[in-house]
């Protein structure tokens, strides 16, 4: 059953689960989207500050997506977002990490100028098994309203 604005709480969080760097991965990846030496060369990698290979913020950034659209916004009448407000990526991801991501609702608020739409605040938080955490963004979701529920164009 998908919820609207109506059925989701400023407070409420979701466990999104995790997800395991594979260096493979990572690095098709970064070959592809973002070919800096540390993402795609593990010798220089080593020589860096980082003392070998990281992901590239953009696939750990994409890694967690995929998990917030599997465990919240899938589940809800989302119709997109107006973007990050802030995003920080604060520990390097390496191959062989295991992210685990988390999201809340820090605010809700109805939209002023339309009845079928409400805006979700939300904080994403992702940490690596020692508990530091790898990224963190602030975003806005726009989610239809019960009103609205007629431009939700997927089963229920």
């Amino acid at each position: 059953m998908v919820r609207y604005f109506e059925d989701i709480d400023a407070g409420e969080t979701h466990d999104l689960g995790s997800y395991t760097a594979d260096r493979e991965e990572l690095l098709a990846f970064a070959r592809r989207y973002d070919p800096q030496p540390i993402h795609i060369d593990p010798d220089a990698a080593a020589q860096t500050m980082f003392g070998g290979l990281i992901a590239s913020g953009w696939h750990t950034g994409g890694s967690c997506m995929a998990l917030l659209a599997e465990g919240f916004l899938n589940d809800t009448a989302s119709v997109g977002s107006f973007g990050m407000d802030e995003l920080r990526w604060r520990t390097p991801v390496r191959p062989g990490d295991t992210v685990s991501v988390a999201v809340e609702v820090t605010e809700k608020h109805a939209s002023e100028s339309r009845d079928d739409r409400g805006y979700a605040d939300v904080n994403l938080h992702a940490e690596n098994g020692d508990g530091e955490e790898v990224i963190f963004w602030r975003s806005t979701n726009i989610i239809l309203t019960r009103a609205g529920s007629d431009a939700w164009p997927f089963e229920e």
